[in-house]
Parts: C-alpha cells; sequence; structure tokens
C-alpha cells in the first residue's frame, strides 16, 4: 500500500481522484475523436458523478466510529442501479485505450478501478482518527463554567476561552439579521442537492475546457475569475476559445504563446498585450475574429521583448530586496510596467546609495515572512502597516521614506505575522474536529475578509449544537465542503458546489 495514500482521509482521496480522473476522461480533450467517443466520455463523466453521489458511497467516505467489520461491509456493498460503462483514455504517446469500469461493483472497487488507470496512488485503507486522539471531548470543554476553561491545557480550549469567541460570536449573533437565510439547518433542509451535484460537475467542465484551451495556444495559465462568471458560462467560453483555434491556428504568428497567461476580463484596456506583466486579454463578449485579431498581435519578435523584461526585472528585483532586506511584492492596483519602473528606479537608486555604515544603513526590516507590496501611487500615497503584517506602499515612493516604513513597522509587523500564524494554527485544529464530527470534505475560507478568529469561532458554535442538532447537519452535510464568508451574505451553494456561510450563522 502507498504510504501517500494511507495519510489522508478518504473524503479527500476521493476528491483528487474523482477530479483527476474526470479530467483525463472528459469529452472535450477527445474533440479529434469520433462522435461515439465523445458521447462515450459524456456518458461516463455523467453517470460517474452519480455514482460518486449514492448512499453506500456517503457511508464508505464519512463513516461514523464503525468498526472494521462494519468498514468492510460498506467497502463490499454493490448498488445494482449502474452496469458497466465503456470509455477511452489516452497514453501520454498519444495512443487511445478502449476499456470499461463496473459502477455497479463496491466503492473500494471503483476507486482502484479509476486510480490504476490513471497511476494514481490506491485508496487508504483505514480511516484517520488523529482527530480524535488529539482532541478532547468537545462538547464537555464548552459546557464547563468560564472559571475551570481553559485550564485543561488543550489548544481548543485555549482559544475559545483566552480570546472569548464564545462571548464575541453570540453578541454577533444577537446583533445582526437572524433571518431564515442565515440558518443553517434551515438552509440545508430546504436546498436542492442536486445544485451541489450540478456544480460540481460544472467546475470540473470549466477546469476541463480551461485545460484544453491552455494546451492549444500554450498559454501558461488561463484566467477567468474576474469575470464573475458561473462554471457553467466559463466553460461555454473556453469552448469558443478552442474552436477558434481549430479553426484559424494557421493565422497565428507564434506557434507557442508560452509565457503569456490569458486574461478573461470585461475591463477596457488601451493595450491588450502586457509585455511588461506577460498577460494577454481578451473579452469574453467579443467575436471569435475579434479574439484572432488580437491574438495575432502576438509575434516571435514580441514575445522575446517579453523575455527581456522579465529577465531586467529579476535582476533589478534581486538588487532591491537585498538592499531592503525585505520581499517585494507588485499589488492589485498597480500596472505591471509601472511595477516595472519603479523596481528599475529603486535598483538603480539602491546601487548609488552610500555605503558606509550608519544609521541609515540599519533602518531594513528584520528577516521575517513580511513583505513590501507596491500599489500604484494614485492608491497608495504614503507607507502604511496592513493586517496581515505587509508593508505597503504606492509606486513614486521615495526610497529613504520605504527604509523609514521598514525600519518603524518592523516590531509591529513582526507581531502581527506572529499573531495570524497562532490563530492559523488553532484555526486548523478546530477545522480536523469539525471534519470528523460532521463527515464533511473539508472547511475553507470563502474570500480574505474573514479572519481565523472568525472562522473559529463559527465552527466552534456549530460544535456546540446538541446531539440531535449535530447528527441532522451531519446527515446533510455529509461529504460536502464547508466555505466560511462574511457576516453579510445568506447561507448558500457556491459555484463550486460548496455550501458557504456567514461566520455568524445561527
Amino acid at each position: 500500500m502507498n504510504s501517500r495514500a494511507t495519510n489522508i482521509s478518504r473524503s479527500i482521496y476521493i476528491s483528487r481522484l474523482r477530479r483527476a480522473f474526470l479530467l483525463r476522461v472528459h469529452p472535450d480533450r477527445f474533440r479529434t475523436q469520433s462522435n461515439q467517443v465523445r458521447k462515450e466520455q459524456a456518458t461516463l463523466v455523467q453517470v460517474l458523478s452519480d455514482r460518486l453521489g449514492e448512499f453506500d458511497f456517503v457511508d464508505f467516505v464519512a463513516p461514523r466510529r464503525q468498526t472494521r467489520m462494519d468498514l468492510a461491509s460498506i467497502s463490499d456493498t454493490k448498488s445494482t442501479k449502474y452496469t458497466s460503462y465503456p470509455y477511452s483514455i489516452e497514453t501520454k504517446e498519444g495512443k487511445l485505450i478502449k476499456t470499461s469500469i463496473q459502477l455497479n461493483s463496491s466503492p473500494c472497487k471503483i476507486l482502484e478501478s479509476m486510480s490504476s488507470i490513471i497511476n494514481f496512488p490506491p485508496p487508504p485503507e483505514e480511516l484517520d482518527f488523529r482527530n480524535e486522539k488529539n482532541i478532547g471531548p468537545i462538547n464537555e470543554s464548552f459546557h464547563s463554567s468560564s472559571s475551570n476553561a481553559g485550564k485543561s491545557g488543550s489548544p481548543v480550549d485555549d482559544l475559545i476561552w483566552n480570546a472569548g469567541l464564545l462571548e464575541r460570536y453570540q453578541f454577533k449573533q444577537t446583533t445582526s439579521r437572524t433571518g431564515q437565510d442565515r440558518n443553517l439547518i434551515y438552509f440545508l433542509q430546504h436546498m436542492d442537492a442536486r445544485h451541489i451535484k450540478e456544480r460540481k460537475l460544472n467546475r470540473i467542465n470549466a477546469s476541463a475546457a480551461a485545460l484544453v484551451a491552455r494546451r492549444a495556444f500554450q498559454f501558461s495559465a488561463i484566467d477567468g475569475t474576474g469575470l464573475g462568471w458561473s462554471s457553467a458560462s466559463l466553460a461555454v467560453c473556453l469552448s469558443r476559445l478552442t474552436a477558434l483555434y481549430d479553426e484559424h491556428n494557421t493565422k497565428l504568428r507564434t506557434k507557442s504563446f508560452y509565457p503569456l497567461r490569458l486574461v478573461l476580463s470585461n475591463d477596457e484596456f488601451s493595450e491588450k498585450l502586457d509585455l511588461y506583466g506577460g498577460v494577454i486579454r481578451l473579452n469574453p463578449a467579443a467575436t471569435p475574429l475579434q479574439w484572432l485579431n488580437t491574438l495575432q498581435t502576438v509575434t516571435d519578435e514580441r514575445m522575446r521583448l517579453l523575455k527581456e523584461n522579465g529577465e531586467s526585472l529579476k535582476q533589478n528585483l534581486a538588487v532591491v530586496e537585498k538592499f531592503l532586506n525585505v520581499r517585494v511584492l507588485k499589488g492589485y492596483s498597480c500596472e505591471h510596467e509601472e511595477y516595472h519602473r519603479f523596481i528599475e528606479r529603486l535598483a538603480s537608486m539602491s546601487l548609488d546609495y552610500p555605503s558606509k555604515t550608519d544609521e541609515t544603513n540599519t533602518l531594513a526590516m528584520s528577516p521575517n515572512k513580511a513583505s513590501l507590496v507596491i500599489e500604484s501611487e494614485q492608491a497608495c500615497r504614503r507607507c502604511k502597516l496592513r493586517k496581515d503584517g505587509n508593508v505597503e506602499a504606492g509606486a513614486g515612493t521615495d526610497v529613504n521614506d520605504i527604509r523609514r516604513a521598514l525600519h518603524s513597522f518592523a516590531s509591529r509587523s513582526t507581531e502581527y505575522i506572529h499573531r495570524e500564524s497562532r490563530d492559523k494554527v488553532k484555526c486548523k485544529q478546530i477545522q480536523e474536529r469539525v471534519v470528523y464530527e460532521l463527515g464533511i470534505h473539508s472547511v475553507k475560507k470563502s474570500g480574505s475578509l474573514v479572519s481565523y478568529n472568525q472562522m473559529s469561532a463559527c465552527l466552534i458554535h456549530l460544535l456546540t449544537k446538541g446531539d440531535d442538532e449535530k447528527e441532522t447537519m451531519r446527515s446533510l452535510l455529509i461529504g460536502n465542503t464547508l466555505a466560511i464568508t462574511g457576516q453579510g451574505q445568506p447561507c448558500h451553494i457556491g459555484d463550486d458546489g460548496s455550501i458557504v456561510i456567514p461566520w455568524n450563522c445561527s
């Protein structure tokens, strides 16, 4: 048995295997094959997604403290609703292999069949009970009195009572709008589970379409997150892009677009080809011929210029980071060309800076995980310290002002980073407990506006519910992904099929 497979839980393993397998057999990868092959692939993707959501698979993924005998009986359970389904798969050499999969077999045998054909590690034999061993009884910890709480030394207890998370959570819950849209159990009981399966499949379709388009044009990456579109709409857009390549690839003026990154954006740009950031932008509302005109602006000479700009930035950035003793990153509001000019100017100034040892030569920040983030000159006119411990500076800031700011913020930045790291570790411990108690696949943050303390407070609230409520949540959440978002949003299903809840849900 491969050690990698035995060190992860079954739910995580099945999620990774499902994604890897569906991307390998997705019909978009067989667009040059016959219609019969594409029809077989589409049928397999749909039926396999249904099969992985059957009851025997759910029990196999997240059993609740079953014995080894119980687990063995679950593993041998078969579903009579399915039969053998033929499909094709391509090897690394481009050879097409015909095979089939028995979806009326037990979950373990289906997973073994899927993993063997794509050279994926075999499924884990045992469940991961480390959460139950490392974390004490959660209910007893929370229902104890405040005078005795936190004295047990458990990481969860320390997080709860030292930070006062429960008190802050209850205050937020009573002062915020507490309608049914924020009631998790009410939402779970009234949601349509078919929407979760549909959105997960749409996300796979979008990933497969992006993979095919990226390989066709040889982009380094494709980014459509800024559109705000659903995965289903994005998959259609990327399929149009692939069809454009199949029809007009001989009209392109370069064979490979690497290392360009494609960005789909509705914004208007004066230059759709950015030779400083390595980005080419396409408007999804444009026609395929308008896309072709933009793609034809990429030539071998421009790709050579892009490579020279990248090498120049790398050299100047090394000089600046050595001089300031801190990592330098480009901010969201700073354009790539503006960032290049700023780093070039800063590198030139640092080389001419006095090398003698004096007070100004010791102003650089002590080495830690903090970074200097460069934003546009209009967005940031003076240096400031962010909540995550990073220092923000504008692209027009003088080098002396940057050095003074790094020196002034050094101690507070280190304090912010260490506090964030501690909160993250404690939150991860509670996440593991929630995954085990509720049988969910994983817990994640939805957006950067949610702090780890708020996320911990939300998870603690779920863990301290009564046994009946907890069992109801488990039956409805089992096998799904839980995402924690800000307090202004209602409970809803995310585009990736995750269940999104506000951190102050009721």
